[in-house]
C-alpha cells in the first residue's frame, strides 16, 4: 500500500492507523502484522484489517500462518509444504499444493507469492 490507499480501501481506518501500517512495513509474516497492529486494536479489530491486507508467502520461508493466507491451506496443509521445503520455484511449490486444493484455489494462489 502506498500514500493514501488504506483509508479508500479499508473501512474506518482513521490516519493513526494509517501512520501506523505504513510504520511497520514490509511485513515478513501475518503474525509479525497482527503483532504490531496488535499493539493499538483489539484481536477483533485486528483480524478486521487483516481482511484487507495480506502479506506475501515466500515458499521456503514463510510460517504456517503466512501460509494459510492462501485459500484452501489449512494447518495440516501448511505443515506438509512446510516439511517439503525447500522448493525449486514457486511453480514447484503450486504442484505441491495443487495435492491439497482444488483447481479454482489454486488458479488464484500465484497471486499470494512473493516474486
Amino acid at each position: 500500500m502506498t500514500g493514501e490507499e488504506p483509508l479508500g480501501t479499508i473501512p474506518d481506518l482513521g490516519d493513526r492507523m494509517v501512520r501506523e501500517f505504513f510504520e511497520y512495513q514490509p511485513y515478513i509474516s501475518i503474525q509479525q502484522f497482527r503483532r504490531d497492529i496488535g499493539k493499538y486494536v483489539d484481536d477483533e479489530q485486528v483480524a478486521f484489517y487483516e481482511e484487507y491486507v495480506f502479506v506475501p508467502v515466500d515458499v521456503n520461508e514463510s510460517d504456517k500462518e503466512t501460509l494459510k493466507q492462501i485459500p484452501g491451506i489449512d494447518d495440516s496443509v501448511a505443515e506438509t509444504l512446510m516439511a517439503a521445503r525447500p522448493f525449486a520455484s514457486n511453480d514447484a511449490f503450486l504442484t505441491a499444493l495443487s495435492d491439497y486444493i482444488d483447481a479454482e484455489q489454486l488458479s488464484s494462489s500465484a497471486s499470494y507469492l512473493k516474486e
